[in-house]
């Protein structure tokens, strides 16, 4: 009797620790949230392994992110999405400093500024040459590591 009871209060234990750390896994983005003053367009989702980066000090400044997003809809014109982050990063308090648009290969950089902080958003098209739905790339990276 005695080995049943410490055999069934070990399972207990076990579960009980087991489900304490499922409630730890962060349901939302690998490694953080996306900033929320950096929008992105509709038709973007998380893209990568792991899609989101991210690394604030304990002050809450934002030292280093680097999110990931793929295109739900083929391959994006790199003109297009490079307008759409000049009409709606300053509506966020970011300021436009430079792009690099090469259309005809659908790629792009955009630079933007905000305080002491830099955002640089890079568009392109996968890295696959065969397959039947390409899509766009969008990695996003704040302050970046080595520019």
């Amino acid at each position: 009797m005695h080995k049943v009871l410490v055999l069934t209060t070990l399972l207990v234990c076990l579960f009980a620790a087991g489900c304490s750390s499922t409630k730890k896994i962060n349901k939302g983005h690998e490694g953080g949230e996306s900033y929320v003053d950096v929008p992105v367009p509709a038709n973007y989702e998380d893209y990568d392994t792991p899609p989101f980066k991210r690394q604030d000090s304990e002050g809450g400044r934002r030292i280093y992110g680097r999110y990931a997003y793929k295109s739900t809809d083929g391959i994006d014109s790199a003109r297009e999405v490079t307008a759409w982050f000049t009409k709606n990063l300053p509506a966020e308090g970011w300021e436009f400093q430079t792009e690099d648009v090469d259309e005809n290969k659908g790629t792009a950089t955009v630079r933007f500024k905000k305080g002491d902080e830099q955002l640089k958003i890079e568009l392109s098209p996968d890295e696959r040459v065969s397959g039947s739905e390409r899509f766009s790339v969008l990695v996003i990276e704040m302050n970046p590591q080595y520019d």
